[in-house]
């Protein structure tokens, strides 16, 4: 039985990535037509007290690739509150720009799951989404829990990587830190209709992995910029509960 739960998990794991890269594009894709060679391939280490925070140069700019965490005793309230939201269940929360002009939802992702029919190794709890549509898509960031037991940050990544290459994905970057047990990947996929890029900040924390998903780069102007800063803010500050 445990040996065909872990079954069930791994296949399941290639189709939340797909579902989770593609979820929210009910509308038509618009994204940005920019080249790959813009991408600085480095990564930093800031010393922030004892903490060494490790960073990466991705297409929406300086992207945390560790694990940070905030104390519980720090963290108020629980839910969607303004522009932040707390969830004490799975021990995270995340934040995006105040009258910004985006919206939360704590039930879409939940729809959708069960949509698809995941199982309850799966869960979406929080769809973040953009008021208003840039060129024909919604530009929008979500976050799914897995759980996947003792599978370290490496081999959880990895294992991600070869699902999405088959599916037609192109890894642009792929940065991990073992010592917070974090990961940030950046991908395009070509083969659809347009254009897909996606960005990804991975967590791994108490069996469970945390997948935080950013979709559009929309033409590279002014607004570009702003929704660029916009996302690696959202993705930025992600945090555990400890």
């Amino acid at each position: 039985m445990a040996s065909d739960q872990l079954k069930n998990q791994s296949d399941w794991a290639g189709v939340v990535k797909w579902v989770v890269l593609g979820v929210i594009a009910i509308t038509a894709l618009f994204l940005f037509n920019g080249e790959i060679r813009h991408i600085l391939e480095r990564t930093d280490n800031i010393e922030i007290g004892v903490l060494k925070i490790k960073t990466t140069q991705t297409l929406l700019g300086k992207a945390s690739v560790s694990n940070e965490t905030v104390k519980s005793s720090e963290v108020v309230g629980e839910g969607i509150q303004g522009s932040t939201y707390v969830n004490k269940h799975y021990n995270f929360q995340i934040a995006w720009s105040a009258g910004g002009g985006w919206s939360a939802s704590d039930t879409m992702g939940k729809s959708l799951i069960q949509q698809y029919g995941f199982p309850l190794t799966v869960d979406m709890p929080l769809v973040i989404m953009k008021n208003e549509m840039v060129g024909n898509f919604r530009p929008n960031i979500n976050v799914v829990v897995e759980t996947i037991g003792s599978m370290s940050t490496r081999d959880y990544i990895n294992r991600s990587i070869d699902e999405l290459q088959q599916q037609g994905w192109k890894i642009l970057t792929k940065d991990i830190d073992e010592a917070t047990q974090g990961g940030f990947i950046s991908l395009y996929n070509d083969r659809l209709t347009y254009k897909l890029y996606q960005f990804q900040r991975i967590v791994v924390a108490n069996g469970k992995g945390y997948i935080i998903t950013a979709s559009q780069l929309p033409p590279d102007n002014s607004l570009s910029q702003q929704l660029k800063d916009e996302l690696l803010t959202v993705l930025n500050s992600f945090r555990l509960i400890i």
